[in-house]
């Protein structure tokens, strides 16, 4: 069954349903256009939708592709549109009462999209042992009891939200606070207001609370836990005074799960702010850094991260049953017994674990992760476009912008805003490009593969040259003064 919604109780409602009954949830993106929505219900084969009247004209237009898709449930409608039941009505007038069917920890729970370096997004199926000891984690290393309130403004259609804040409040008995989205101006008063002991993040949030002017509200005079990853390090410190949070990092992924997971916790005697740290071993996991070979490398050298359950009878506890569809990809991501996390990290001599860079073509934009092949092939498929290349730039607030590089067709005059609305009828807002460069033609090897690397360079060598000519003109004011 395919959810499209925002964060909202329903959300709740219906996938505990769901799962209540043996059925499989498939969040969807509110983002999403038609096109990729389309996509998400055909490869799922989900035989029912439910949504919003808000995204009710996208999915409507994607289900016309999906016969599959038999039925479709509407939310915030005065009246059911053709073929479709209102929500409410199911409320009001109840279900036939049917027998409970029994519930394992291995059925299937749900399919978690999450965009794969091969362009379409992957379909990792999750069961419910997945959600529950996600959440069992959560809560044994942040000591969450059932005092605790805890506010994410993460979306709901993410596992973030899903496994961490909503089956840890589950376990712990603690509250949750359900915002539609990061709302600056008024963070600091909802977490006063609704007295919350813990809040998600992505890095982009701490930084723009950064950028406010100092309020009334800036600290509480109560620690409030802060949990989430890629916070600027330049900041974290400063952030943790200003508003008196303690930041407490995690790694982890949709195909890992509990199997990958780690938690800065609270438990950790130590942190290690300023630094890239995102805790040390967690009893469910062991892990190896190591080169490309899959030979392991000593503490402190970078190399990438492999991960696996410490279960010495399944090895894959914890983690995705595997990709939708895709029996290939599961093999390749667990090739050696091992699962290839695709990340560059290193581990320092007391133990803790430090992220580094992605390895993956991957570029991640406010928190959200997307696939450079993904926007190439959009790009590519425009009529005048012969070729494109799409990299990841800095960005001070979203940590990275998608570039894209373009090969228009010989004699073909082609306007960067007509590429721009091609983007934006094929592709969520945030996978959108931000620069767009065109050339001649673009870096290749002998065999045709885009050289990244070059391009990359060159991003790299504009920034230092630029940053260079700035603190000479710095300087240079200084010496007329």
């Amino acid at each position: 069954m395919a959810v499209m919604l925002m964060n909202r109780p329903e959300y709740l409602h219906l996938w505990f349903g769901l799962n209540k009954i043996g059925a499989s949830m498939v969040p969807i993106n509110v983002d999403f256009t038609v096109y990729e929505t389309q996509y998400l219900l055909d490869h799922s084969e989900s035989v029912m939708a439910i949504t919003d009247s808000a995204h009710f004209d996208i999915v409507d237009l994607a289900r016309k592709d999906c016969p599959g898709i038999q039925s479709m449930i509407v939310l915030d409608t005065p009246s059911a549109p053709p073929g479709c039941v209102l929500f409410s009505d199911l409320l009001r007038h109840g279900q036939a009462p049917q027998e409970t069917p029994t519930i394992s920890c291995d059925d299937e729970a749900a399919v978690l999209y999450t965009s794969g370096t091969t362009g379409r997004p992957k379909g990792c199926l999750v069961n419910q042992y997945y959600y529950l000891n996600l959440g069992a984690m959560y809560v044994r290393e942040h000591m969450v009891g059932d005092k605790d309130v805890i506010l994410t403004p993460l979306p709901l259609f993410h596992m973030n939200a899903q496994t961490l804040t909503i089956m840890g409040a589950l376990t712990a008995g603690a509250s949750v606070v359900l915002v539609d989205r990061f709302h600056p101006s008024t963070w600091w008063q909802d977490i006063r207001k609704h007295q919350v002991t813990f809040f998600h993040y992505l890095g982009v949030i701490p930084a723009m609370l950064m950028g406010l002017a100092e309020s009334e509200y800036d600290y509480g005079g109560k620690t409030v836990y802060g949990i989430g990853a890629g916070v600027p390090k330049d900041i974290q410190e400063k952030f943790e005074k200003r508003f008196n949070v303690a930041l407490l990092e995690v790694y982890g992924s949709t195909e890992g799960g509990g199997g990958g997971l780690f938690l800065t916790g609270r438990r950790l005697k130590e942190r290690k702010p300023g630094t890239a740290a995102f805790g040390k071993l967690l009893p469910e996991v062991e892990a190896r850094i190591v080169d490309d070979n899959d030979r392991s490398v000593p503490d402190g050298t970078v190399g990438e991260l492999l991960t696996r359950s410490s279960d010495e009878i399944f090895r894959r506890k914890g983690f995705m049953s595997g990709y939708l569809k895709d029996q290939d990809a599961t093999a390749e991501v667990w090739r050696n017994g091992w699962f290839h996390t695709g990340d560059y990290c290193y581990r320092d001599e007391d133990g803790y674990y430090h992220f580094v860079d992605r390895k993956k073509d991957m570029i991640r934009r406010s928190g959200e992760n997307i696939s450079a092949s993904e926007v190439e092939s959009v790009l590519s498929d425009h009529p005048d476009v012969l070729d494109a290349a799409v990299i990841a730039v800095p960005d001070s607030i979203r940590i990275e912008e998608v570039k894209a590089y373009v090969v228009p067709c010989e004699g073909v005059s082609l306007p960067p805003e007509h590429l721009i609305q091609w983007c934006e009828q094929r592709l969520a807002y945030y996978k959108i490009p931000r620069f767009i460069e065109f050339r001649d033609s673009l870096p290749k090897t002998a065999t045709q593969k885009i050289q990244k690397n070059v391009l990359k360079s060159e991003v790299e060598d504009l920034i230092a040259h630029s940053w260079d000519r700035t603190r000479h003109m710095k300087l240079h004011r200084e010496k007329r003064r």
